[in-house]
């Protein structure tokens, strides 16, 4: 594999992996959003709940009792459905995590690649300039003694 080759993997590997990041940021901020109205939801329901009981223990007609708990099971429906919607949230956040990390751990890959192909050449050149050096050496050694 030549170098650009490598360096458009790089490349490409990096805009997979900031895409992840994006789309793992944006899931995250769905999930709080979601995760929030839950909380107001069960907050709410919680409170209506004891207003309820606090109204039953004064006294309160059927058909407001029968109302109320009407009100009560559809807030109770709205929460169930809201946690649903958290546990789907979470479940794409994890797997949005698993693929920012594998996106990461690819162009993790591709870089220490490009790092031994950089030493590698590196040491290569290094050696080239030890030959030439040792053949300049040797050429001026046989003048002088020559």
């Amino acid at each position: 594999m030549n170098q650009s080759s490598l360096d458009a993997l790089i490349e490409l590997a990096t805009e997979k992996r900031d895409a992840a990041a994006i789309a793992l940021g944006n899931l995250q901020s769905e999930y709080a959003r979601n995760q929030s109205q839950l909380d107001a939801l069960v907050a709410y329901r919680a409170e209506y709940g004891e207003r309820l009981a606090r109204a039953m223990a004064d006294g309160l007609s059927m058909h407001q009792l029968d109302n109320d708990q009407r009100f009560l099971a559809a807030l109770d429906g709205a929460v169930a459905q809201q946690e649903r919607l958290v546990a789907a949230i979470r479940n794409r956040l994890a797997d949005g995590k698993t693929r920012w990390q594998d996106r990461q751990r690819r162009l993790k890959s591709f870089d220490t690649l490009a790092k031994r192909r950089r030493a590698g050449e590196a040491r290569q050149e290094a050696r080239r300039e030890q030959r030439d050096n040792d053949e300049a050496a040797g050429r001026t050694s046989r003048r002088a003694n020559g």
